[in-house]
């Protein structure tokens, strides 16, 4: 019964974790645990599978095993992999197929393993090993155990790399659309990421984390993104009673902000792209907010765009960072909200001291 509320508990954590780092760590020790093993590892198949790479293992060596990998069809990994079946050796230096290969270069030491191959979709993705049983020698249960964790975990490695995936072409997306806004004016080459850049080390010093964090990222990328849709019918009609003054940096925010509305994971920036150009006083543009009304996302974003026209206007080193400061505290309280300048104050204080 200890064993089925583990199974449970395990496929409950597992399949919460969308981060395969982490959830091939998780695997491991729950494959360590429940085995009553000394210590367990996770090889995943690489693109052309034709070697196991070590991704995650638990045990007094565990932290040097990433280095290694294992060619398909050698070693005791190499044939589950090859074979696609489990396979338990009680003493592995009685058996050819334990090469001993992995044992001289890690400093481990190999008496007994139990192996299962990882399937998702059907398809193999990799093997999962617990090694040297504590108390007596790997039984069928264990192996039934062990196919249980391999079938669960299988499945979980799949989703969160399917997730991960999903991440990876989010985020190169929206790189692709920073770099389409700066395309029209090479003026504008590297605007986008220098004050996503700038933005995000002054939202790590005013204590921005997690998912604030990353939306600061994004908007800070995207903050401009509207000057790319200017003309289309599609948005313009939306806006255009919104400001009374019809120029490119009037729109701009507001086309942004209809263009990432919409979008589920961009729609918590549109906010923040619509008023980064407000200043603290109220003096700003589209609908003269005043300090706190203004999105504190929006106020960092635009204190760092006032920046970067320094860069455009073609000062750099230490002109730059005189004008920098400069601009800084002669807009304190007026054009910029006084935290923001002061996170950018100390952040500039650090950097000089290094």
């Amino acid at each position: 019964m200890d064993q089925t509320n583990s199974l449970f508990e395990f496929a409950r954590s597992v399949f919460t974790n969308q981060d395969v780092d982490s959830l091939l760590i998780q695997i491991s020790g729950a494959v360590e645990r429940m085995t009553n093993s000394e210590a367990a590892s996770i090889l995943l198949l690489d693109a052309d599978k034709k070697q196991l790479t070590f991704r995650a293992a638990t045990g007094e060596k565990g932290k040097t095993m990433k280095r290694f990998y294992v060619p398909v069809g050698q070693g005791v990994a190499g044939w589950v992999a090859q074979n696609g079946r489990p396979l338990i050796i009680q003493d592995v230096q009685s058996d050819t197929r334990f090469t001993g290969k992995i044992d001289k270069s890690s400093g481990f030491s190999t008496r007994s393993i139990m192996a299962l191959p990882l399937f998702a979709n059907g398809d193999l993705i990799g093997v999962c090993e617990a090694l040297n049983k504590i108390e007596g020698i790997f039984t069928e249960s264990d192996q039934q155990i062990l196919q249980s964790l391999s079938a669960l975990a299988g499945v979980a490695i799949h989703n969160a790399r399917v997730t991960e995936e999903y991440r990876n072409f989010f985020s190169r997306s929206i790189e692709i659309m920073a770099t389409a806004i700066e395309g029209a004016d090479t003026k504008m080459t590297g605007h986008s990421y220098r004050v996503a850049e700038l933005t995000c080390r002054l939202g790590h010093q005013l204590g921005v984390v997690g998912d604030e964090y990353r939306d600061l990222y994004y908007a800070g990328l995207l903050h401009d993104i509207g000057m790319v849709s200017l003309h289309d019918l599609r948005y313009l009609p939306r806006v255009i009673n919104q400001t009374i003054q019809r120029t490119p940096d009037k729109l701009h925010p507001l086309i942004g902000a209809e263009l990432v509305k919409d979008i589920r994971l961009l729609a918590q920036i549109s906010p923040v792209i619509r008023h980064h150009h407000e200043f603290f006083d109220g003096s700003g543009h589209p609908d003269g907010l005043v300090g706190d009304d203004i999105p504190f996302h929006s106020r960092i974003i635009g204190f760092v765009e006032q920046l970067d026209e320094i860069f455009m206007n073609g000062a750099i080193g230490e002109e730059f960072e005189k004008e920098a400061i400069k601009k800084a505290e002669r807009g304190v309280g007026t054009k910029f909200d006084p935290q923001v300048v002061e996170a950018y104050l100390q952040l500039t204080k650090k950097s000089n001291a290094a």
